[in-house]
């Protein structure tokens, strides 16, 4: 069979075991996607987190915060729940949700910035004792992680092995986690959302029809919105209706028939040990729209450096861009850009200011947006490459090295570009 494990609330979990006093209390772990990032200041302990890799794993640059002053803005609370506890959900605190609205829902909440290092750490090693003892794993996301037992254990003492695991990561790590079972990747999936909190359950072949036949088909992995408003205009509402619509499903093309496979537990997608990386992506929202644009640039330049030291550190090398400025209450500016270039910093914060001018197609409304992303890598190979750029661009990526190593070394801040001061 094969498993799916999800860790319980787990950075509130983390906070936990560095904070016992926080056990049992109404907890939220928060974080601000704007101000630290952009700070004048240098913040030199700030490190490039890519302990894990994964479907949703993404890469982190983490620096303390003063958790008295993480959260305020003046007179205002800024920041979103990125996790809470049971407790807090009880007086309905969410994921997604504004701390603002959070604190109104419960005053007496314990807000904890991020340690996005410590969270990575334990999930690293988790991942490194669970490919002791199972054959074969796959990092999901920072919290999630499938493993394949058949062939390793029998299907019958499936329940037993994966209590056993429960007990295992409890005492060894001191974190609750909920493991689901099943033929399927995504009905074992499944299976774990209706086992938590700290529970296990098993969904043998002969019964995931009962098993999903009343689940919304809104709440099944991988049914995004537009397969979800799809299937809800023809009145497929719940996953035991989709089977009955196994025609009009695969007629969707390849999307269609693959999720229809996923549905009825007969996809047969394996666990996979190594995802390759599609892309690296940097974003940020900003609590105050910025309208002067030497401050936006500026902070161009400061994410760019950032993305940069991601792309080095992870050596892959980028052919296509992609750039995005969402302005306040006006739309978005976005366009793709493909070039053969040996990737250094130099060439990416000079491309990327450029772009960033030409997409700036109403410069008097404030931007509230930045994003950018790179795709499509290739290998370090000459013949790939800009041959009129080759040997200036080879120069470069060695300095580029060198920077890397020292940010590596230093913090993140120790070198920066002129135009971020």
């Amino acid at each position: 069979m094969i498993i799916h494990l999800d860790l319980d609330c787990f950075f509130a979990s983390c906070e936990r075991l560095r904070n016992p006093s926080l056990i049992g209390k109404r907890l939220v772990v928060g974080g601000r996607g704007d101000p630290f990032i952009f700070d004048k200041k240098p913040a030199q302990a700030k490190k490039l987190v890519t302990l894990n890799s994964g479907a949703f794993v993404p890469s982190l640059f983490h620096a303390p915060h003063d958790s008295s002053h993480y959260f305020n803005d003046g007179d205002k609370i800024r920041g979103i729940v990125t996790t809470a506890s049971y407790e807090a959900r009880a007086f309905g605190v969410k994921t997604g949700m504004s701390i603002y609205e959070a604190l109104r829902l419960c005053p007496d909440l314990i807000l904890v910035p991020p340690n996005h290092l410590l969270y990575h750490t334990l999930s690293h090693e988790l991942m490194e004792y669970l490919a002791t003892v199972v054959p074969v794993m796959e990092q999901y996301s920072i919290d999630e992680m499938f493993g394949d037992l058949r062939g390793w254990i029998e299907e019958n003492e499936t329940e037993n092995f994966i209590k056993y695991l429960q007990e295992q990561i409890s005492k060894e790590f001191k974190l609750p986690v909920s493991i689901g079972a099943s033929t399927s990747k995504w009905i074992a999936k499944l299976a774990t959302s209706t086992a938590k909190p700290y529970g296990v359950r098993v969904v043998p072949k002969k019964e995931i029809e009962a098993f999903v036949k009343p689940i919304p088909i809104d709440e099944f992995p991988g049914v995004g919105k537009a397969f979800s408003a799809k299937m809800n205009h023809y009145g497929i509402k719940t996953v035991g209706d989709a089977w009955k619509s196994e025609t009009l499903i695969t007629s969707w093309g390849r999307a269609g028939q693959d999720l229809y496979a996923r549905l009825t537990g007969r996809d047969n997608e394996s666990v996979s040990p190594s995802r390759s990386r599609k892309g690296i992506g940097m974003s940020r929202s900003m609590d105050h729209p910025v309208k002067e644009r030497k401050e936006l640039f500026r902070r161009i330049c400061v994410m760019v450096r950032h993305w940069s030291h991601t792309i080095m550190k992870l050596g892959v090398n980028p052919t296509t861009y992609a750039f995005s400025l969402g302005y306040e209450n006006w739309g978005s500016s976005k366009k793709q850009y493909t070039t053969y270039r040996l990737f250094n910093e130099p060439f990416i914060q000079h491309f990327a200011h450029e772009k960033f001018k030409e997409l700036d197609l109403y410069p008097h409304i404030p931007i509230r947006y930045i994003s950018m992303s790179a795709t499509k890598f290739i290998h370090h190979d000459p013949k790939t490459f800009n041959i009129l750029e080759y040997d200036n661009d080879t120069k470069m990526r060695s300095l580029t090295d060198a920077l890397t190593q020292m940010r590596e070394k230093y913090g993140m801040d120790i070198v920066r570009g002129g135009s971020e001061l």
